[in-house]
């Protein structure tokens, strides 16, 4: 068990230690993610809505998403003259993700990361 908690740790560290430093503030949010949780206002977000992004590169680009051991989930594109999108929370296979942390990675010419989490 401890060994794969260092490896976790380990590993989002040098996620977000190679993947830091774009110029804008990209953020994913509602952090954590509760769809249709039932909540006033829904403030946890719905699956409607799924997970948005914004603050991002008006040029374009890709968000890659991976689970907690790296494996990448869904890779999220949007075009030249948006600055924000959403992913909805689902995997290549159109399968809602399990309850966990995702690292989400930008790419746009740029790199940004963060994480978010998922509650089913």
């Amino acid at each position: 068990m401890i060994k794969k908690l260092t490896a976790f740790f380990l590993f989002n560290f040098l996620f977000l230690l190679l993947f830091t430093g774009a110029a804008y503030a990209a953020r994913a949010y509602p952090n954590p993610w509760i769809p249709d949780s039932r909540t006033e206002r829904n403030v946890h977000g719905t699956y409607a809505e799924g997970i948005k992004f914004d603050g991002l590169s008006n040029a374009g680009g890709t968000i890659f998403i991976y689970n907690a051991t790296g494996e990448l989930v869904r890779k999220v594109t949007w075009s030249a003259g948006h600055t924000n999108t959403s992913w909805d929370g689902k995997n290549d296979r159109s399968e809602y993700v399990a309850s966990g942390v995702y690292i989400w990675v930008i790419k746009d010419g740029g790199t940004s990361s963060g994480k978010i989490v998922v509650i089913r």
